[in-house]
């Protein structure tokens, strides 16, 4: 169900929203264990909380021609989004998130179009990015969106951008 009584606003993400983005990363990634891997993603949130989220200011650094966003909503942030930088061409797009009951309202796409758009602005050329097998409605809309399946892998090892324990992770790109 779409939240539609509250509009949603984007916005740059500040140091302020560090407790808000940890939450909702934290409910979408609990959201996402699948049975049986509870103990895993627990693992994996504190991993890219206690990582890439203390140092995100950081690593999606203007400087470094990235970007980070945070999608608000009566004052609580229920989505986020970045690009990141790989070389001159390509940006890679990351930690897409937005709550369940923000989902079927064309806010996802009103998501991946800013990030495109910017990823434009900046001079990119192409957009990869990465999602697992667990992600279904992920998968589908970035098809849907013209990103081409380049290849599938078994992630066993967990590391900052995947929880391992043998879930399937998908790679794409898109010309921009």
């Amino acid at each position: 169900m779409v939240d539609t009584f509250h509009p949603v606003t984007f916005r740059r993400y500040e140091i302020a929203d560090y407790d808000g983005v940890a939450a909702l990363w934290t409910r979408i990634n609990r959201e996402l264990a699948p049975a049986g891997m509870e103990e895993i993603f627990e693992r994996y949130i504190t991993t890219i909380i206690d990582g890439e989220l203390k140092q995100l200011a950081e690593v999606f650094s203007e400087a470094k021609r990235n970007a980070f966003w945070v999608v608000e909503s009566a004052g609580e942030i229920v989505g986020c989004f970045g690009i990141e930088s790989h070389g001159a061409d390509d940006t890679e797009l990351r930690r897409m998130y937005l709550e369940k009951r923000h989902r079927g309202g064309g806010i996802a796409q009103r998501m991946l179009d800013h990030a495109q758009a910017e990823a434009r602005a900046l001079g990119f050329t192409k957009m990869i990015l990465s999602t697992a097998e667990i992600q279904h409605s992920a998968l589908r809309f970035y098809r849907k969106n013209g990103f081409r399946e380049l290849r599938s892998e078994v992630a066993d090892a967990m590391n900052p951008k995947q929880a391992g324990g043998g879930l399937t992770r998908f790679y794409f790109d898109k010309e921009l």
